[in-house]
C-alpha cells in the first residue's frame, strides 16, 4: 500500500491514463461530428449474421449524452493523470463506476431488450475498460 500524500502517479500509469482521455476525447468528437455513424458502421459490419438491428434515435436527446460521457470520462483521465495518487485514485475509481453501469445496461439490453451486436460491443469495450482500470487501481493501492 502507498503512503498517503502527495506522491505522483508512476509515468507508466500517467501515459495509460493520457492516452485513454485522448481516446475519449477522439470519441466524443466523433460523435460531434456524426452521432449514427458508430450506430451504421456496426450494423452493417453485422449484418450478414443475421444479428438484429439498432436503429437511430429520431431525436437529438441521446446526442447530449452521447458526447457529455465520453467528454467526463476524458476530464477524469487527464485529472487522474496529473494529481497526485490519492487523487488519481479517487479518478479511477469514478471512471470504473461510469464504465461497469455502461457495461452493465450494454449487458441488460443484449439479454432483456435485442440481441443486437451493437449491445454486445458495448457490452465488451465497457468490460475491457473495467478490467484495464482494475489493473490501474491495484498499480495505485
Amino acid at each position: 500500500m502507498r503512503a498517503e500524500g502527495k506522491e505522483p502517479l508512476p509515468k507508466g500509469v500517467r501515459w495509460s491514463l493520457e492516452v485513454m482521455a485522448m481516446i475519449y476525447v477522439a470519441v466524443a468528437a466523433l460523435f460531434v461530428v456524426n452521432p449514427n455513424w458508430p450506430i451504421l458502421v456496426v450494423n452493417k459490419a453485422f449484418i450478414g449474421y443475421n444479428w438484429p438491428m439498432v436503429f437511430f434515435p429520431t431525436e437529438k436527446f441521446w446526442f447530449c449524452l452521447a458526447v457529455s460521457v465520453p467528454g467526463t470520462r476524458a476530464f477524469l483521465a487527464f485529472a487522474a493523470a496529473r494529481r497526485p495518487v490519492e487523487t488519481g485514485l479517487f479518478c479511477v475509481r469514478v471512471l470504473q463506476v461510469s464504465l461497469a453501469l455502461a457495461a452493465t445496461l450494454f449487458a441488460w439490453q443484449f439479454l432483456f431488450h435485442k440481441h443486437a451486436a451493437l449491445y454486445a460491443l458495448g457490452f465488451l469495450i465497457e468490460s475491457i475498460q473495467v478490467v484495464f482500470y482494475l489493473i490501474l487501481n491495484r498499480k495505485l493501492s
